[in-house]
């Protein structure tokens, strides 16, 4: 086994038995599309294709949030109970420790969004009778753009508490949560489509994603084992 897979498989695990994160991780997957449903319901009639892109716009920052939720605990846990200095300590790259965590977070990021993209559909559906699920851009959405987005605030999230200290964290963690929400809410409005689903808008969502994935990855290589020592409260 990778020595990859082994530090996303273990950061997966850690993840599902936390209970704190999956209680308000669960809460947030249901609460907050059956309050948005209504909206979306309500702007888009009986319109499957504008139905299906009030769902698209929902699931991004939900998305975004839930990679939030679960980094949260996957890199600064170790930096608080000082595991992380025995992890430094394993012959692998920061990189690939890196790496392997931010998989870790997605995973299980991305399976509470997709049951928040269905109690949305659900709700949705049941109270419009449009047919969600037969949007094809709304599948290729959640397979492609959705996590591609989670995976990029997992690994930003991630490198930066990384490199920051305690303090430095818990006023960069919303900063960078709320400038990912925003740059998706900008972006869904100024790309040809409108707010709406088009082919367009998610090929510049997936684009975008994929370059900030990049940036990521790039400030996770420039981090030291050195620099992350100096930050261990």
């Amino acid at each position: 086994m990778s020595t990859f897979r082994v530090i996303a498989v273990r950061e997966m695990r850690l993840a599902l038995r936390n209970r704190s994160i999956l209680i308000t991780a669960i809460i947030f997957a249901v609460w907050f599309p059956v309050m948005s449903a209504v909206g979306i319901a309500a702007a888009a009639g009986g319109d499957a294709a504008a139905v299906a892109g009030g769902i698209a716009a929902i699931t991004l920052p939900v998305g975004v949030f839930m990679g939030y939720i679960f980094c949260a605990d996957a890199f600064l846990r170790e930096k608080r109970d000082g595991t992380i200095e025995t992890l430094l300590c394993a012959p692998i790259s920061l990189r690939r420790l890196w790496e392997g965590k931010a998989a870790g977070v997605a995973v299980p990021a991305y399976l509470m969004t997709l049951v928040s993209a269905a109690v949305t559909a659900a709700t949705v559906a049941g109270l419009t009778g449009a047919p969600v699920a037969a949007e094809p851009l709304l599948l290729v959405h959640l397979a492609i753009v959705v996590p591609v987005w989670i995976a990029a605030a997992a690994g930003l999230i991630g490198a930066a508490q990384l490199a920051l200290g305690m303090r430095e964290n818990q006023i960069l963690g919303f900063a960078l949560i709320f400038g990912f929400i925003f740059l998706v809410a900008g972006l869904q409005q100024a790309v040809p489509g409108g707010p709406g689903i088009s082919a367009a808008t998610e090929a510049v969502l997936a684009a975008i994603g994929a370059a900030l994935l990049a940036l990521a990855r790039f400030i996770a290589g420039k981090v030291t084992k050195e620099r992350i020592v100096r930050t261990i409260p």
